[in-house]
């Protein structure tokens, strides 16, 4: 397709640009290929439509097949519901005895004491990075202070950190698997 705009030659010739202040822009759409499954559409027609017929939708079938085809429809999902199966509800595991069940009170207790410690961890880098980046803008005598003792202490603090994560999550994966092996 190709779009042509046609203005008035005045326009252009002088030289200089001046949009117009009305347009006398005119535009026309002509396809460069020409089609030859291109069937007239119709006009509509004035007559107006009736509320109570139902709508043909994209099918195009007539108003009696459509009623048809729907009965038929509850009628084949009527024999072919299956029946409804009911499942136990899951539980949570049973203890033994109760010295399993203090056993894993303490693992629970100590887990989050260690994931307290790693957040406090976590905090203290970011802390670490923030006045590290902002000592060069704070005065001199701090400066020197964040350079001696701070930055030395940075690298190791964030390969702690790193470190003490990837251990923890491959102590929580052997432990995962060590109870798919039991059941």
């Amino acid at each position: 397709m190709a779009l042509q705009i046609h203005t008035t030659p005045s326009s252009f010739t002088n030289g200089l640009y001046h949009p117009p202040r009305h347009s006398k822009l005119k535009f026309s759409i002509k396809s460069q290929k020409p089609t030859v499954d291109a069937e007239p559409t119709p006009e509509p027609t004035s007559s107006p439509k009736n509320p109570a017929s139902p709508g043909q939708g994209f099918g195009g079938s007539s108003a009696k097949s459509s009623a048809s085809s729907s009965k038929e429809k509850k009628q084949r999902g009527k024999r072919e519901r299956a029946s409804i199966i009911r499942r136990s509800p899951v539980e949570k595991p049973a203890f033994v005895n109760k010295e399993e069940a203090a056993k894993a009170e303490e693992q629970r207790k100590n887990e989050s004491a260690f994931l307290l410690a790693w957040l406090g961890l976590g905090g203290l880098i970011l802390v670490e990075g923030i006045v590290l980046a902002a000592s060069g803008f704070l005065p001199e005598e701090w400066d020197k202070f964040f350079v001696k003792y701070l930055y030395p202490t940075f690298t190791p603090t964030v390969g702690l950190f790193l470190a003490g994560t990837v251990a923890y999550g491959v102590l929580k994966y052997l432990q995962n698997e060590k109870l798919k092996d039991k059941k």
